[in-house]
């Protein structure tokens, strides 16, 4: 008989962030449930609708979400419902230990409804020590989690510093490698266009990126896809700098057309800047874009050396003159480009597929559920 599995994520927006729970039913036998926000808009450009696929084969609870405004405050208050509806054999979590919904699910699994296991993922991969009532959220969670997902290996080291003593592993981000397709680097036309994908924000380090076009040549052109708090004082400064005529600002696309504007680039940039409060958790339009064949660059903040691996060119966070060092780098050695394009592609279908992320969630979510009844 198949197991249910209550999936909870209010950033299960787009079709291609659910594969991998799609995949869990129809390869694994799974009878999977998603609660999931009508909209969100915390770290994203902007307030964004939950979008449904024609051929959804998972069950789909899509309910407002109260205090929607930051994922530590929200709360669904139909998951008691839900959950006594579906009866389900085990709760996959894809929310912060320290959010009033995390504690809420554990909650409800440990307290009201006792013996259903829960799984919980994390991006948390800076130590901080969060104010009441919201450090006794996380105790609670991280007590009673029967092992912890995480975005990349730094998380683990923060979940042993708040003595957490049970299983974590590290499981990606998915991509769709379909819609991301591959495409080998196309002709040079005189031009070379970088791209960079994302919040304008000032943790992105958007202004490094600004600065290196200073010290490019005017074949090179830079694209921004994305919408942020930061699109005013940006645009100052590229008039400022002097490169506003080879910058456009394209604003916020559709998710299903990112693949298009990636193929229109011949390098994507990930310039992200460590701060005291955050560093890149994990950075997914890194994965697009080495599942589509575009060579990558990224700083050296966060998660970004573990997600590119070989598979691109890292400089330190900041620093503008490396930064451009890369991008000329690339711009002059075709032979490099297509080598980092092809790395890209293996790396993206050998790492962040669907199907590898499923498989290892799977075996994360039976081996949870044996656990639970020895």
């Amino acid at each position: 008989m198949a197991k249910t599995l209550l999936i909870v994520w209010h950033g299960a927006l787009f079709p291609s962030y659910r594969m991998p729970f799609w995949l869990l039913q129809r390869q694994y036998g799974w009878n999977v449930h998603l609660l999931a926000a009508t909209s969100w808009k915390q770290a994203l450009p902007k307030q964004t609708r939950f979008q449904s696929a024609p051929d959804e084969p998972i069950s789909l609870h899509v309910k407002r979400a109260w205090f929607q405004f930051h994922g530590a405050a929200y709360f669904h208050l139909t998951f008691p419902l839900i959950f006594n509806q579906i009866k389900p054999d085990i709760v996959y979590i894809i929310e912060e230990p320290f959010s009033l919904m995390g504690w809420l699910c554990a909650y409800w699994c440990k307290r009201r409804v006792p013996n259903v296991p829960f799984v919980v993922y994390t991006y948390q991969d800076l130590y901080k020590r969060y104010p009441p009532p919201f450090r006794w959220l996380e105790r609670y969670v991280l007590q009673h989690a029967e092992r912890i997902l995480v975005s990349n290996t730094t998380c683990g080291r923060v979940l042993a510093r708040k003595k957490y003593k049970r299983m974590w592993d590290v499981l990606p981000s998915a991509v769709n490698l379909e819609r991301f397709s591959y495409q080998a680097p196309r002709p040079r036309d005189g031009l070379f266009t970088i791209g960079y994908f994302g919040r304008l924000a000032n943790e992105k380090g958007i202004d490094s990126l600004l600065w290196a076009m200073e010290e490019l040549d005017d074949s090179v052109r830079l694209r921004l896809v994305g919408d942020g708090p930061a699109s005013e004082r940006l645009a100052i400064l590229a008039k400022e700098l002097g490169v506003s005529e080879r910058i456009a600002f394209l604003g916020t696309v559709a998710h299903e057309e990112l693949p298009d504007y990636y193929h229109d680039c011949d390098a994507v940039v990930l310039p992200s800047k460590t701060t005291p409060r955050w560093q890149e958790q994990f950075g997914r339009v890194l994965i697009e874009a080495m599942a589509c064949g575009i060579p990558v660059i990224g700083s050296d903040c966060g998660a970004i050396p573990e997600v590119i691996g070989d598979a691109g060119l890292i400089f330190p966070e900041g620093k503008s003159p490396k930064l451009a060092e890369c991008i000329s780098m690339l711009q002059q050695d075709e032979r490099l480009c297509q080598d980092l394009s092809f790395r890209g592609r293996i790396r993206a279908e050998q790492h962040f597929s669907a199907e590898r992320v499923a498989k290892k969630l799977n075996q994360h979510l039976h081996e949870a559920l044996m656990e639970k009844t020895l």
